[in-house]
């Protein structure tokens, strides 16, 4: 619905990123009622419109991690994505959770991200709030009054109300300053391309051991390699296997709980132990134990990462439900738990498990722990830890150096995790232009400073009403911030906050409600697509 009226100038929304983030605020806006209409514009230099780098095309290998019960981009609509892969007659989602085939590739999803993207232009133009599509980089931003001018590289500028960063995660860390060395990959995505490079008889080290080496090695795999492939970093630790999913009602570890310990202390701040005494009570009141849930996450550093493998693997229908519950409840409530959390708390997380906590919020789909096994079994794969050097030889090939040993590898992939400050290098310029010019400021675990309800960037010790960031950008203060899950709810909390300042602001009409504020739409009140 567009409410224009006289007195209030259209409002010009820009979303800087057109990956899966801007489709979840395309969406949610398309749905909720526009306080003086107005226009969108969405900058996306990259050859992969929608679908950002996590689901562009690439090969059948490359599977998403998040059951597609739970890969939505809509809000409010969990079956979403489930429906379009029946629409589609597409046969994922279907059969055993376990088996081959439920898990999507990513690709399948970046074409459901292209189909919600296009319905929710076409909702937005027809209620008289146009999408327009920049395919320049946005290189420059500035506040100028009430209004945010951006700067694209054909030196162009654009004047806008509202802006929220949306430019996604950073590729991989050279750590070993490998570039331009012949056999070495610096980013393995497309791996269709990656793979297809690849003699099928060399030795292959992948750099990493998450999930993005995983999608390395099974696509390797994939494509018919036949040589040894080891996959090596400091920690070995391997994402956890996803165990088949449950849907309890959580009624004691929920972000209306959380904030209510936090109010009752004098800072407003939750300790680590009151966190983890309401995540024990809800395990226990499913009948879980609790103490299984602590030595999971222990485990990282005493077992050997095959033996933790085949055992997850084993465990896919545990009799205990307590890693399940977990894997439900936490990514609804842990990031209100980390926001609310001392931040000496917070370093003590981050210090001592942060590549646990990171293993267990983004498990690896049961068919790639069961090929990943297979390939050990066979003699083809390794996993090592204690990675301390790789170096290019004089001849072709690489010196690879861990706690296990001493090795020559032909080809290296690197698939380490994106770097710590999580800004791609094409969005740099634009990054450092916010924190130059005080409307945010860098976080020292990653991205940008965002106030955590709204996800408005901070600088300048305020929060600006007129910035946003979402996704990786938000990482450091939000912990929580990879999966469609996590980046629909800040979609969420985004267009909320926009609403809510055309609504209270300067330039509101609307009515106030009872309690003397004008009211601002919930899920319930979103208009149909």
């Amino acid at each position: 619905m567009n409410t224009h009226t006289s007195d209030r100038p259209p409002t010009r929304i820009a979303l800087v990123g057109g990956g899966a983030a801007a489709v979840c605020l395309l969406d949610r806006l398309a749905r909720t009622p526009a306080p003086g209409g107005g226009s969108i514009t969405v900058f996306e230099p990259s050859g992969n419109l929608w679908r950002g780098r996590a689901y562009q095309h690439d090969t059948d290998a490359v599977l998403a991690n998040i059951i597609p019960a739970e890969m939505s981009a809509r809000a409010g609509d969990p079956d979403d994505f489930l429906r379009w892969l029946r629409e589609s007659e597409l046969p994922y989602g279907q059969g055993d959770y376990a088996a081959d085939g439920h898990f999507p590739p990513r690709r399948v999803f970046g074409g459901y991200l292209e189909r919600t993207a296009e319905n929710a232009i076409a909702a937005l133009s027809l209620g008289g709030r146009p999408v327009d599509l920049v395919r320049d980089a946005v290189v420059a931003a500035r506040e100028a009054g009430d209004e945010v001018v951006l700067t694209t590289s054909d030196g162009r500028r654009h004047t806008f109300d509202y802006v929220v960063c949306a430019v996604g995660a950073g590729r991989p860390a050279d750590h070993y300053e490998l570039g331009g060395s012949p056999g070495y990959f610096g980013d393995p995505y497309p791996l269709r391309d990656t793979v297809a490079a690849v003699p099928r008889t060399a030795d292959v080290t992948v750099l990493g051991t998450g999930l993005a080496a995983v999608d390395a090695v099974v696509s390797l795999a994939a494509h018919g390699h036949r040589g040894r492939i080891t996959m090596a970093s400091r920690n070995g630790a391997l994402p956890a296997v996803r165990q088949r999913p449950v849907f309890p009602e959580v009624r004691r570890f929920t972000p209306a709980a959380l904030h209510a310990a936090a109010a009752r202390t004098a800072d407003g701040r939750i300790a680590l132990g009151d966190v983890l005494d309401l995540l024990a009570a809800e395990l226990a009141a499913h009948g879980a134990d609790p103490s299984l849930v602590l030595a999971e996450l222990f485990s990282l550093a005493g077992e050997a990462p095959i033996d933790r493998l085949r055992r997850q693997y084993a465990d896919i229908d545990a009799a205990d439900p307590g890693m399940r519950i977990m894997q439900h409840a936490v990514p609804e409530s842990g990031p209100d738990a980390w926001t609310l959390m001392r931040s000496e708390d917070q370093e003590f997380i981050r210090e001592n498990h942060y590549r646990a906590v990171m293993s267990l919020c983004c498990p690896m789909p049961p068919a790639n722990a069961r090929k990943l096994l297979a390939l050990h079994e066979e003699g083809r794969l390794r996993v090592l830890s204690g990675l301390w050097n790789v170096k290019p030889l004089a001849r072709d090939g690489f010196h690879v150096a861990a706690d296990g040993g001493e090795y020559e590898s032909d080809v290296v992939v690197n698939a380490v995790s994106a770097p710590s400050h999580r800004v791609p290098a094409q969005a740099r310029p634009f990054v450092d232009s916010l924190v130059e010019d005080g409307i945010g400021e860098y976080h020292p675990h990653g991205g940008l400073h965002v106030e955590p309800s709204t996800s408005r960037a901070v600088g300048a010790g305020r929060a600006h009403r007129r910035m946003h960031a979402i996704g990786d950008m938000g990482a450091g203060t939000l912990f929580f911030t990879s999966g469609m899950p996590s980046v629909l709810e800040r979609a969420d909390d985004i267009v909320r906050a926009l609403v809510e300042d055309l609504t209270t602001g300067p330039h509101a009409t609307d009515h106030p409600d009872a309690t003397g504020h004008a009211a601002v739409p919930t899920p319930f009140q979103e208009q149909p697509a």
